[in-house]
């Protein structure tokens, strides 16, 4: 279970630097319209899983990575944690709960829904750069600092840490 609980806080990590908009997607294009200029704003979309049934849980993660210009303005993350174990399940959803409110009350900007149904659990984390204190969140993360880009996460930086974890980027 350690090697899982490693790959999970490496998760947790990566969760912890990304983030959402409420801007309309145009499903056809992959682009938003953000209705301030005539500019376009991509999604890249990152997913990893993670077969971790000898400890008994599996995880699935899906990152929506908005950027406009090759910078990252947020990041919609979904991961699902399933396991037939309630101690487990337990386990990750409070671990989930402590590490968004510590990060959130830290560097603001995230919004997050920690859910238990049947024998998976769900996040659902908004993290708006905007409202994000990223000179505080660089400094104390200083691994960061070569991805930052006129004061934001760079797009190829996000997408580089989302893949060194294994994940697969469009």
């Amino acid at each position: 279970m350690k090697k899982g609980l490693k790959i999970l806080f490496i998760s947790l990590f990566v969760i912890l630097i990304s983030g959402c908009s409420n801007k309309k997607t145009d499903v056809n294009t992959n682009e938003i319209n953000t209705n301030k200029d005539s500019a376009k704003e991509t999604i890249n979309t990152c997913t990893l899983s993670s077969d971790q049934s000898s400890n008994g849980y599996t995880l699935s993660s899906n990152y929506e990575i908005h950027s406009k210009d090759g910078l990252v303005n947020s990041v919609t993350t979904k991961e699902t944690v399933e396991s037939d174990n309630e101690q487990v399940r337990s386990y990750f959803k409070k671990t989930l709960e402590d590490s968004y409110n510590t990060a959130n009350e830290s560097y603001g900007g995230y919004t997050y829904n920690v859910t238990e149904d049947g024998n998976k659990v769900i996040s659902d984390v908004t993290i708006d750069y905007s409202k994000m204190n990223l000179d505080k969140f660089v400094n104390d993360n200083s691994q960061m600092k070569s991805y930052i880009k006129n004061n934001r996460i760079s797009l190829d930086g996000m997408k580089k840490i989302y893949e060194a974890l294994g994940a697969t980027c469009n």
